[in-house]
């Protein structure tokens, strides 16, 4: 579990997402590949881009996108 943001976790981590910052288009795209507000992210590979598991599948993600992503309590 992690507070702060999604670079924040290091591998084998996870989170559960508490908010998307950024514009419209990018909050859009983010919770296209369901990265939405209780979704539960874990950290497979740190770094830029970063591969994350959510909903049982890896994503890749660019360091703009990670740090759109906020983190909360379980």
């Amino acid at each position: 579990m992690a507070d702060g943001s999604l670079p924040t976790l290091r591998a084998g981590e996870h989170g559960t997402i508490a908010a998307i910052n950024g514009d419209e288009g990018r909050a859009k795209r983010l919770a296209d590949m369901g990265f939405v507000r209780g979704a539960c992210v874990t950290m497979i590979r740190p770094g830029a881009p970063c591969i994350v598991r959510i909903d049982g599948r890896c994503v890749g993600l660019g360091g703009g996108h990670q740090e759109s992503i906020l983190l909360g309590p379980d």
